[in-house]
């Protein structure tokens, strides 16, 4: 075992690690607070592992999960609120170049724990050897856990249970090593699970999936190859469905979702509210119509695009029609500024990579207002930075945090053409 040493804490990086120095050089330690004194143990060229907090900051707190300090999921569970907020709004603005002036911020959305409806497990095999948990923090290594403080209570309950599910003698494992995952989503009619293997589901697990559905009282279980194959629908006991607003929402499997309810609301009531007495809005990454039907109102225009045709499939039906949709890559093919001319709203919550392509057309168009939508605060800043090149202005900025304890956090934000 390496020689245990002593530093003093002067920072938090923007992952939620602490910063120590050693030889001049930024080492980073996971689980500490600004201005602690600690004993730590060198693992690499720039990252230490704690051994004892010899000196505690007033914001430390006990992590609530016995599994936080081996996850790493929730890198900022050992923050007090005041401290994690704190944090998660400087690195927050600390996203944005320096040329890009924030414009004014709404009140955050700070989401609570054990609010989380959706989660992935990872699977593995190795011979008979078999594992099913969440990946631990730059491992590819699986941690078995038997609770989780970010999840609803629905699905936390379900970790135990699905672990010896897939150990069971009935899951069909190769003899050769593997990996794959399961999906779940809780929905109002229940558990909605999706796994993802590279084999297909035999008969004798098949049955072990019906007696699993009915003991927790599972809406529907899917099973795919990976995450381009056909979906097969191995047991519905119900239909899965959402309320977004006054409308009933059918989703498939594997659809997209926000994490969280309240996160989703929070989302939505911002984006109408930046949308305003827009008439002809064009929802643009869609999906299954997150905001398109929270704006769906009577006289209102709204079109969506996206390419994932079983989400649109949903959001048509969902809308009784009222919503047109169209299957498009947005990436490839994204939406031009004459397309986009009989819309006075253009809304666009694309993926973690942005949305460069289409921000570069919208740039390019005469919309007045233009709502974006984003996970990934790096990549918005880019994307907003075309807008602003191309005469827009970005006049309000709304964080929200529903990835709890984590390092990331979304954004809603208004621009308006000058």
């Amino acid at each position: 075992m390496a020689d245990c040493c002593k530093a003093k804490v002067f920072d938090l990086g923007a992952q939620g690690d602490g910063l120590i120095k050693l030889d001049g050089k930024n080492v980073f330690v996971s689980s500490v607070c600004k201005d602690e004194e600690i004993e730590y143990e060198l693992v690499s060229e720039n990252r230490a592992k704690l051994i004892n907090v010899l000196k505690a900051s007033k914001d430390r707190i006990s992590e609530v999960c016995p599994f936080a300090k081996i996850c790493g999921g929730c890198a900022l569970q050992h923050l007090s609120k005041e401290a994690y907020r704190a944090h998660k709004l400087r690195y927050f603005k600390q996203s944005f170049p320096e040329f890009m002036p924030l414009p004014e911020m709404d009140e955050p959305a700070f989401i609570d724990a054990k609010s989380r409806r959706r989660v992935s497990f990872a699977i593995a095999w190795n011979g008979f050897s078999k594992w099913l948990g969440l990946n631990p923090k730059q491992s590819d290594k699986i941690l078995e856990i038997d609770s989780c403080f970010i999840l609803v209570p629905e699905l936390e309950k379900l970790i135990v249970p699905l672990r010896e599910l897939v150990k069971g003698k009935t899951f069909p494992v190769q003899k050769k090593k593997g990996v794959g995952d399961v999906s779940l989503t809780l929905t109002n009619s229940g558990v909605d699970i999706l796994f993802t293997l590279p084999f297909n589901c035999s008969d004798e697990f098949r049955n072990s999936l019906f007696e699993f559905a009915n003991k927790y009282s599972i809406a529907r279980i899917s099973w795919r190859l990976n995450e381009k194959s056909y979906i097969d629908p191995i047991l519905q006991n119900i239909v899965p469905s959402l309320n977004i607003n006054d409308f009933i929402l059918k989703p498939p499997a594997g659809v997209f979702l926000q994490p969280s309810v309240e996160g989703e609301k929070a989302l939505q009531e911002t984006v109408v509210e930046y949308v305003g007495k827009s008439k002809k809005i064009l929802d643009l990454f869609c999906g299954a119509g997150t905001f398109s039907l929270a704006l769906l109102q009577k006289k209102r225009v709204i079109k969506g695009a996206d390419n994932a045709s079983l989400a649109l499939e949903s959001l048509k039906k969902a809308s009784e029609g009222r919503i047109e949709t169209f299957d498009r890559d947005l990436f490839k093919t994204p939406m031009f500024p004459d397309e986009m001319e009989d819309y006075d709203c253009v809304i666009f919550d694309p993926p973690r990579a942005g949305a460069k392509a289409q921000a570069e057309q919208i740039a390019a168009s005469q919309i007045k207002t233009v709502v974006a939508v984003s996970c990934n605060p790096e990549t918005f800043a880019r994307d907003a930075n075309i807008l602003i090149s191309g005469g827009y202005e970005m006049v309000i900025l709304k964080p929200v945090d529903q990835f709890v304890w984590s390092n990331h956090i979304e954004l809603v934000a208004k621009f308006i053409k000058r």
